[in-house]
This record gives C-alpha cells, structure tokens and sequence, in this order.
C-alpha cells in the first residue's frame, strides 16, 4: 500500500503561483495524509528539481521515492515521455493520490484512476497552496475528472 503525489513545479511556480504550494506545504499535505490512511510510503511524480526532492525525504514521515532518481532506470527509456507514462501508471495504481491543480497530467491520472475503478475519494485530492494542519479542508478536483464508469479494458486491475 502505498500514497502517490503528481508535485508540478518549475513553470508552476511562476504560471499557476496562485495555487501552486511551497515545499514545507506539500510536506505537510503528504503527512496528513500518510497518518490519515495509515500508510508508510510515498511515490511523488514531479518536475522539480534536487532541494524540493531533499526537502520531501527530510519532512515526511514516511518512504519517499522518486522514479527518476535512479539513473539505472531512466537509462532506460530513450525518451522522457516515456518516463511521464511510467509514472502516471505507478499513480494509478496507488491505494491513494494527491495531484497538483489545474495540471493536465494530474487530469489523466485522475480520470485513470476512475477508469481502474478506484473510489473517488482516493483520487480527487489535491495539493492545497497553503496547508494549516489536516483539519483543513482539503483541496478537491471537479467532478468531471472522474469517469462515472470504468473500463472495460481495466477489468483485471477492478478491485
């Protein structure tokens, strides 16, 4: 079991800085949520750079991994598109998942995720600009990221 997190930043920061959080805020969304679902591990798709990537080992109580990390496996892939796909796969197959708003590629794992079949309310989180503590409330997709039905093509993957 294990919590994933789509964390966009580098042209975030500047094109979306009205929604896009801070290192410690992520952190403390990631922890929230780890402690809320009882679980230990945290996958984190991300563009960022090296500090967000230490920041997140160093604040959360919990496993992080990052796919990129290890040179081995991106070596092989040829393009990074293929990584993205990878890691939108290893999203959608989380026991829960917190995106970034208004990104795309949090949209497609969302509306995956639907199609696996997984409950909405394991997928429609995301990451808030500002956190104070988990009663907060938490920031929420729109409905219409969740598909109402799954696919059939995902029928071995149906809880």
């Amino acid at each position: 079991p294990f919590l994933a997190v789509h964390c966009r930043r580098t042209d975030f920061l500047r094109a979306r800085a009205g929604t896009t959080p801070e290192p410690e805020a992520v952190a403390h969304q990631i922890n929230a949520v780890l402690e809320e679902r009882g679980l230990d591990s945290v996958f984190v798709a991300t563009d960022a750079p090296g500090d967000l990537r230490e920041q997140l080992r160093a604040s959360v109580r919990g496993s992080v991994y990052f796919l990129d990390s290890s040179q081995a496996v991106v070596a092989r892939f040829e393009h990074p598109g293929k990584l993205a796909a990878v890691e939108m796969w290893i999203a959608s197959l989380a026991d829960f998942f917190i995106g970034t708003q208004e990104s795309r590629f949090t949209a497609h794992i969302q509306l995956e995720r639907s199609w696996l079949g997984k409950p909405t309310e394991t997928s429609e989180r995301e990451l808030c600009k500002t956190w104070a503590s988990s009663a907060a409330k938490p920031c929420v997709a729109p409905g219409y990221r969740h598909s109402g039905r799954r696919g059939e093509q995902h029928r071995q993957y149906w809880a």
